[in-house]
């Protein structure tokens, strides 16, 4: 006869349970490693079986980054008046983040912007050429789908990708905002 016993529900719950939290502490932990070096990131702790995040965001292309590391869609956000809560997930665990600052840096950008274009709560200028994350530049020709999302080209070609195509595939964008001076020579002739 064996002397071991065998688990009672109860008791198999609160194992799974016990796991499940120290997956989310491991996680955490994780998250302050990668996270170490960046000064949006206020605090990072496990909750039980989750893992809270807070954030300062002082410019949107930040909030997009981290939107993706912990996998949060654009309609996950919740806004309050002074941060946007979000519900995503990191390697398996449920995470929940604070990040402050959020909608005065989206009123920011869309003040400045000439051609201001929300997207996935990022606001694009779409008066600027966007360079993606291999340094081609995406320029805004004023054509649009039916449904009003732009229409972009890349260096002039003729073909048009939508902008969420764009930054899907080759994002993040970053605004273009200063232009190349030609190189002159001696004699003030351009090279």
């Amino acid at each position: 006869m064996s002397s071991e016993r065998e688990l009672t529900e109860l008791e198999q719950q609160a194992i799974a349970w016990d796991r499940t939290c120290a997956r989310a502490r491991a996680v955490a932990a994780t998250i302050r490693e990668h996270a170490a070096d960046h000064p949006v990131v206020k605090t990072v702790r496990p909750d039980y079986d989750r893992v809270l995040v807070s954030l300062h965001v002082t410019e949107q292309t930040q909030w997009a980054e981290w939107r993706r590391y912990f996998g949060i869609e654009p309609d996950a956000e919740r806004p309050l008046p002074y941060a946007v809560c979000a519900e995503g997930y990191r390697d398996g665990v449920r995470v929940s983040v604070v990040a402050y600052d959020v909608p005065q840096v989206r009123a920011r950008a869309t003040e400045v912007a000439a051609r201001p274009y929300l997207l996935d709560g990022i606001v694009y200028d779409l008066a600027l050429p966007q360079r993606d994350k291999d340094g081609d530049s995406w320029f805004f020709q004023g054509e649009r789908r039916e449904d009003g999302m732009p229409l972009l080209s890349m260096d002039g070609r003729p073909e048009r990708c939508t902008l969420a195509n764009v930054v899907t595939q080759v994002g993040p964008l970053t605004p273009v905002t200063t232009t190349a001076t030609p190189v002159t020579r001696k004699g003030g002739e351009a090279a």
